[in-house]
């Protein structure tokens, strides 16, 4: 598969997660006030249930330690108050590592069923690990799964972090954009 062909898949990738983004929005701007949204709006339950669970609460930890990590050895070198270095650099490489990358070495070595269902198990633990909930847990897990179907058809590891980091720019440029410190 050519570079071009790759390309084009992670644009559409970014495409559909951020419409799915906007639709979520929507739907949650729709449903605000009504019975369904206590099962729907993001937050609608506690973080600590997620947190709690077995095992997950270590990983998330481990995951919040090693994107800290550069961060910091940033922050003593150049003043960074958005932490960019984290959500456009650091946060790719290492969720996609953590999440996508088993994934990744296990591609030949597992059947297609088994390899499936654990990569689909992965993306829905990579949207808990961003403390989402409701509805606005689609998106990241659309996110992770149309990582690992990129990891799959294009036998390769790199489309899946560019991805994640195209995401990240998108709403971290749109924060950027709305901070009081960038004006036109």
């Amino acid at each position: 598969m050519s570079r071009s062909e790759i390309l084009c898949r992670i644009l559409i990738g970014l495409s559909i997660v951020l419409l799915l983004c906007a639709t979520k929005n929507y739907l949650a701007f729709l449903i605000s006030g009504s019975g369904w949204c206590q099962y729907l709006c993001p937050s609608a339950f506690g973080w600590d249930v997620i947190e709690d669970a077995p095992g997950l609460k270590q990983l998330f930890m481990l995951q919040r330690a090693l994107l800290s990590l550069p961060q910091k050895l940033v922050d003593q070198y150049i003043t960074d108050q958005w932490d960019l270095v984290t959500y456009l650099i650091t946060a790719p490489v290492v969720e996609e590592t953590i999440y996508r990358g088993p994934m990744y070495l296990a591609r030949s070595r597992s059947g297609r069923l088994i390899w499936w269902l654990t990569g689909l198990i992965l993306a829905c633990v990579f949207a808990l690990s961003h403390g989402r909930s409701g509805i606005a847990l689609l998106p990241m897990i659309v996110l992770g799964v149309y990582n690992l179907w990129l990891v799959a058809r294009t036998k390769r590891f790199w489309p899946a972090i560019y991805l994640h980091f195209l995401y990240n720019f998108f709403f971290v440029s749109v924060l950027l954009y709305q901070s009081p410190w960038i004006t036109d």
